[in-house]
């Protein structure tokens, strides 16, 4: 009986609702809903069987969506930015559906098909909140100008028979991003076409079939943990591409193992079948180097090969500074590293945002909102501050949800959570884009989330550093330091790659760094007695620390290689009192703020070649003879191919390479 509504949709459709009202839509049997004008959804809303949706839908603010129906959805979407799309079974798309503006998708492990073209607007974030794969059967998926597909933390995102197009974005700001280490990215038989530098910035990608990379730019691979190539399996790399190994780490040891090892395995190929091609372009390494120990790597036409670019930091200028109208205490820059926040104790205006173009700085916003602590979510369109969480839109501020007298807030790197303290106790709450609701709290003063969402460092005055586990819900003690020099004047924070943390104690004077192994905290380094410290920020690539010392002109940053710190002499500011610190996503400027005149200062880093002889096994390695010939890594040069060779690099296989297809 179905069949036959199906077969006859044109004579039995019922116009079921011709205004904008809001409602759900179900309709099995003798019945089908066609709709003709774009039709609005609330809270908790259903569209369900023969229901055909013509001209789009909109989901009002805050509100999630559950499709479960028979046709597919043509027009515009707009899901208010903070709405959900939650799917009960596959769902398509017809040619010309567009995303107007951001918003969520939870696919539950359903599919998303694409029956043409699909085009994410300029400067909007769709956020995969839910395991989904998007089957694009053959056309485009085209993300604007800095807007994002966004995967968040535990989400599995796959993208098969696809082309991405991206247009042009910060480098910081990537058209495709993933949340945490624990965020996951499948591409099956996709082309990635790429209009600028492309950072992957955390997470794993997993490359099945054929999937090839284009464009005149680099594609960074900057996660601290390994990414694979499956069986039967391509990753092509085209002409004029850079294809760079930059991970935030120098070891990929999980959290299990309890001894820090460097072992750089970042891209691992399950077998012979497993393929790395590199046609005309370059791949370059690191200080951590590239192990490759299985698979095979074909290189075409000539390839460049670099393998001791390792820059290292020796000294700071100032680039720009501003402000005489306020004392700053607080900085942070946006994620896309176009806009400063700097913010004061009390007074008035008490926030500042300025936007920076990479010479000098433009104020565009200045507020009374006391906000001497200042996070931006993930994504760049919240601010959390001291009385609550803000919505920026490049010009102005709208309070979204108030948070009371903080001194410390720290967004999760999905954004979904926002750890709060007052002092004495640690608060997380869920916020859905419109409210925070809280879910659990514990003691503490200070709090940062590690880089996968799965613990919360918290630091307890005058008594210890603590590890808390966050399962989404509630918060676990894991661990607890010895030591109880730890106060609220300071800062903790996470080591890009998870396996440190830094706190300042400018009360005790004290700068440490602690090792964690998933169970336990050990003190490595400590520097004490000399001055109050105020801060200790990591640079992206976690290979430096940036520290402020309280109530002394000094600003200085230390080297950090895993067990020693080590002062660079030309990065010590001796000018004004500088608060505290924070380096540009992409690590090319550290902004200050500063108690006296001017409040707001920005720094060049400045990086040259490293002198230190480059070691065999930190360059391109090929194979791991140790383990067998099961982890030989097969080299083929095909006809007319030849290596342009920069650096090192270590044939570590039992058997011979070979030459030729």
């Amino acid at each position: 009986m179905k069949h036959l509504y199906i077969m006859h949709l044109c004579t039995l459709m019922l116009m079921i609702g011709s205004s904008l009202g809001a409602s759900s839509l179900t309709a099995y049997d003798n019945q089908t809903i066609y709709k003709t004008t774009n039709h609005v959804f609330s809270y908790n809303d259903i569209a369900q069987g023969f229901v055909r949706l013509n001209d789009g839908f909109t989901v009002m603010p805050s509100s999630c969506v559950t499709m479960d129906v028979v046709f597919s959805v043509s027009g515009s979407i707009d899901l208010r930015e903070t709405s959900t799309i939650r799917l009960l079974k596959d769902l398509t798309f017809d040619s010309g559906v567009t995303l107007t503006t951001g918003g969520n998708i939870d696919g539950r492990g359903h599919t998303l098909q694409l029956n043409g073209d699909f085009r994410i607007q300029a400067g909007k974030v769709l956020h995969f909140n839910g395991n989904t794969i998007i089957d694009a059967q053959g056309h485009e998926i085209v993300i604007g100008e800095n807007a994002e597909i966004f995967v968040d933390t535990n989400i599995t995102l796959t993208i098969a028979n696809a082309t991405i197009k991206t247009t042009r974005n910060a480098p910081t700001y990537p058209p495709l991003r993933l949340a945490a280490t624990t965020s996951k990215l499948a591409l099956c038989d996709v082309t990635f076409a790429l209009a600028d530098d492309f950072l992957f910035q955390s997470g794993q990608f997993f490359i099945h079939n054929d999937v090839t990379i284009t464009g005149t730019s680099a594609f960074v691979y900057h996660s601290p943990v390994p990414s694979f190539i499956t069986k039967n399996s391509c990753l092509f790399f085209d002409h004029a591409l850079t294809f760079s190994i930059a991970p935030a780490t120098f070891t990929d040891a999980p959290y299990s193992l309890k001894n820090t090892y460097t072992d750089c395995n970042f891209i691992k190929m399950a077998d012979e079948t497993s393929q790395l091609y590199l046609d005309g372009c370059t791949l370059q390494t690191t200080n951590t180097g590239l192990r490759i120990s299985r698979g095979t790597v074909f290189c075409d036409d000539t390839v460049t090969i670099k393998t001791d670019p390792t820059l290292t930091l020796t000294s700071l200028s100032l680039q720009a500074s501003e402000g005489n109208d306020m004392t700053a205490f607080e900085v942070a820059w946006s994620p896309d590293g176009k806009y400063i926040a700097i913010g004061t104790l009390s007074g008035s205006p008490g926030l500042a945002i300025y936007y920076f173009d990479g010479t000098s700085l433009t104020r565009v916003l200045q507020s009374n909102t006391p906000s001497h602590l200042i996070h931006w979510s993930p994504d760049g369109k919240y601010i959390a501050l001291r009385s609550g969480v803000y919505a920026f839109d490049g010009t102005s501020l709208t309070q979204v949800a108030a948070l009371g007298v903080a001194v410390c807030v720290r967004w999760s790197h999905d954004g979904k959570f926002l750890a709060v303290t007052d002092g004495a106790t640690v608060r997380v709450y869920k916020f859905d884009g419109m409210a925070l609701s809280l879910l659990d709290h514990v003691d503490g003063a200070l709090v940062d989330w590690s880089p996968d969402d799965k613990y919360l460092s918290v630091c307890v005055v005058e008594d210890s550093l603590r590890i808390y586990s966050f399962n989404g819900t509630n918060l676990a003690l894991v661990a607890t330091s010895a030591e109880t020099d730890i106060d609220s004047l300071g800062t903790t924070q996470w080591s890009p790659d998870g396996r440190y943390v830094a706190i300042a104690a400018a009360a005790f004077w004290i700068m440490r760094i602690y090792r964690f192994d998933g169970n336990s905290l050990m003190p490595i380094i400590t520097i004490d007695g000399l001055n109050p410290y105020r801060s200790a920020r990591w640079s992206p690539d976690g290979r430096y620390i940036s520290t402020t010392l309280s109530g002394q002109s000094l600003e200085a940053i230390y080297t950090f290689d895993g067990a020693t710190l080590s002062l660079i002499p030309d990065t010590q500011i001796s000018s004004g009192y500088p608060v505290l610190s924070d380096w540009r996503p992409d690590g090319k400027y550290l902004a200050v703020a500063n108690l006296g005149t001017p409040y707001l200062l920005v720094y060049n880093t400045h990086f040259t070649q490293t002198t230190t002889p480059q070691a065999l096994t930190k360059s391109l390695v090929l194979g791991d003879s140790a383990k067998g010939d099961d982890y030989d890594a097969q080299v083929r040069l095909l006809p007319g191919a030849s290596i342009n060779l920069n650096g090192k690099m270590l044939y570590d296989n039992i058997d011979d390479w070979e030459a030729g297809a």
